[in-house]
């Protein structure tokens, strides 16, 4: 089999290869054993890097497939001071997405976001969306299902389970759910014309749906300053 992607993640296996887990366009996110080379080979151990476009190859069957071959066609220029901010996307693709999962959206917003993380100016704010846009290809978009009006004034709550519904509505303790302002559900109703105060609304809503998704601290994300 064969597609572009990315390497996620990798680490040692064994005495002289490599687990190494790689979000493809085709295929979705995928692990591999990789035995790279130094010098001369198929699968070089600098291409192995995140952040590097490739062309892959690989053979097997099950949840554990061998790497033939890892091709580098570009990588993308973060500076190293934003380079956590790459791994911090990795790290939710690990944790959120399923294997063997073909996501070719997800996949060209994850590119597209990583080129842009090169700009400074606006690689948070780029960051943010890649996350909202997660959560949309995970079954749970953050926006209201009916024609239902919002009212600014008026706090809500985002289910984990799916839907926003005003946080005095449904108290079951087995719905885990994150508050957010009614003036926040309404300006992402057009991402474009959200604030600085909406930004920063943002981030902190974001931060508390992915641990709860994630079921545990997110390890890139407390390196983070945003």
């Amino acid at each position: 089999m064969q597609s572009f992607g990315y390497i996620l993640n990798h680490r040692p296996f064994r005495d002289t290869s490599l687990l190494v887990d790689i979000f493809t366009e085709d295929y979705g996110r995928i692990c591999c054993v990789a035995r790279p080379a130094k010098k001369r080979g198929k699968i070089l151990k600098g291409s192995l890097e995140p952040f590097r476009y490739l062309s892959l190859q690989w053979i097997g069957k099950g949840d554990v497939q061998t790497l033939t071959e890892a091709d580098e066609r570009g990588r993308h220029s973060i500076p190293a001071s934003e380079m956590m901010m790459g791994l911090y996307l990795n790290e939710l693709l690990l944790l959120l997405t399923q294997p063997h999962a073909p996501q070719p959206a997800l996949f060209s917003a994850y590119k597209y976001t990583l080129h842009k993380l090169g700009d400074p100016v606006i690689n948070k704010q780029i960051m943010m969306r890649f996350e909202l846009y997660l959560l949309a290809s995970l079954g749970l978009p953050v926006e209201v299902q009916s024609n239902e009006a919002i009212s600014p004034e008026m706090r809500y709550r985002f289910c984990l389970e799916g839907g926003i519904m005003l946080a005095n509505g449904d108290k079951n303790p087995q719905t885990r759910s994150v508050n957010l302002s009614g003036d926040l559900l309404m300006a992402l109703q057009d991402i474009q014309s959200l604030e600085g105060e909406h930004w920063k609304q943002l981030r902190i809503f974001l931060d508390a749906v992915f641990l709860h998704l994630a079921l545990r601290p997110i390890n890139s994300r407390k390196l983070l300053n945003l």
